[in-house]
């Protein structure tokens, strides 16, 4: 008899600040040891962390009762976007639930949990009659930028942070 694990994912308030900050910590360290990305590690602070839950809906996801990743949403613009990088959006102006802070356990990657979580997203927006998912990514992480377009999030555009650091515009569509 094959055992299925259980899946949740849960809104949760700034009580589980400790846990999202620990998560979005191990990331980053992560994204820094493994791809040579330090961009997480350069931004997020657990200030950062805090402001995220004062109008962002931050979930935790859940396998078998184990924590294994975190996202933000909210309609609220990611602060750093430039109004040029908004436009570059297909609807710039059109509703959209933009995703942030989206995190994978390590050890839990490539188990289909970020796609679990964009699911959320999605369904999220489609419950609220938001036509559009947006976030942003790094270009240099080309696994990452696949993973996204075989879920059919489209390249919008890009800006560049500072040399080598470039970071693609992401949206999708939601019928």
């Amino acid at each position: 008899m094959e055992m299925r694990l259980e899946n949740k994912t849960e809104k949760v308030g700034v009580g589980e600040l400790d846990t999202v900050w620990g998560l979005i910590r191990e990331d980053s360290e992560w994204l820094s040891k493994e791809k040579g990305l330090n961009h997480w590690s350069d931004w997020y602070t657990r200030e950062k962390v805090e402001e995220k839950f004062e109008d962002w809906d931050v979930y935790l996801a859940y396998r078998d009762n184990k924590l294994v990743g975190t996202m933000s949403v909210s309609e609220k613009k990611v602060g750093y976007y430039l109004q040029e990088s908004i436009e570059m959006f297909e609807e710039p102006e059109a509703r959209a639930l933009y995703v942030s802070m989206l995190a994978v356990k390590p050890e839990f990657q490539g188990q289909g949990v970020a796609s679990d979580l964009l699911k959320k997203a999605e369904e999220i927006a489609k419950d609220k009659g938001i036509k559009y998912v947006r976030f942003d990514c790094r270009e240099e992480y080309s696994e990452l930028v696949y993973f996204y377009l075989k879920r059919d999030y489209k390249k919008r555009g890009s800006f560049n942070e500072a040399e080598g650091e470039n970071y693609l515009m992401m949206e999708k569509k939601i019928n």
